[in-house]
């Protein structure tokens, strides 16, 4: 998964020529897109800026006003965001880790205004939700992860469209299947249902032509789905309450 809210900045790339870019005059905004990009690379690599332990995008006071009055800072939430994306992709990746980086996103989103900035909140929304889904919890306490995670991941749906955001919006229902496909609260034919609708939804923007992986992956899922409803069909029937469970698929 690429770095939430990173996507649209260009991420990896080597460093290699950073001094003689240094040599050539830039504007202000490029030179801004420029630290930003740094920062971004540092974080996503080290965890930190080397030799400046703890800074992250909050540690630059760049001017943004363009010479009116006021200043302010260039998305002061990035710096949290790329430290929980490095959390969340290392190798090995600890119980801890996700913890750590679950706190990288919540600041992060604490910082977000959803009316002015509604695509990033979604996406760090997007990012807790997945976070908690992959925290690796036992019992009731897997039970209130999930509980969490489907609270962000709906949170998330309600900016993050299909037709705007469809990766975004597959992969939320992802993990909302898998979420209900895999969780013992609550009501067992409900969630499988709900489970069954959401693997669906992935499927609508997963194609065989442009996503044959992600698509493969959520059909497997589907098919556990379906396999789980028919189970529980078959007991019920054998109960005599076939009709009831009929009603839920």
């Amino acid at each position: 998964r690429t770095g939430v809210l990173g996507s649209r900045r260009a991420r990896g790339r080597p460093i290699e020529g950073l001094s003689a870019m240094a040599e050539r005059p830039f504007s202000e905004l490029a030179l801004k897109d420029i630290c930003s990009w740094a920062l971004d690379y540092c974080l996503d690599t080290y965890g930190h800026v080397p030799g400046i332990e703890g800074v992250g995008m909050e540690g630059l006071d760049i001017d943004d006003s363009d010479g009116e009055e006021g200043h302010e800072r260039i998305y002061p939430w990035s710096g949290e965001v790329a430290r929980g994306d490095a959390l969340m992709t290392k190798e090995p990746r600890t119980n801890g880790d996700i913890g750590a980086a679950i706190g990288c996103y919540q600041r992060a989103l604490a910082m977000i205004s959803r009316d002015q900035y509604a695509d990033e909140w979604g996406e760090c929304q997007l990012a807790l939700g997945c976070a908690y889904v992959e925290r690796e919890d036992e019992g009731e306490a897997r039970e209130d992860s999930f509980d969490t995670a489907v609270q962000h991941l709906n949170a998330a749906l309600e900016v993050l469209g299909p037709a705007t955001f469809p990766h975004e919006f597959a992969e939320c229902h992802n993990q909302l299947g898998t979420i209900h496909l895999e969780r013992m609260r609550g009501n067992p034919p409900d969630n499988v249902a709900a489970a069954i609708e959401s693997f669906h939804k992935c499927l609508e923007v997963y194609s065989d032509q442009d996503h044959p992986e992600e698509r493969a992956e959520v059909q497997e899922k589907l098919q556990e789905a379906y396999q789980e409803a028919t189970g529980m069909i078959e007991d019920a029937e054998g109960a005599g309450d076939y009709g009831d469970y009929v009603d839920e698929f």
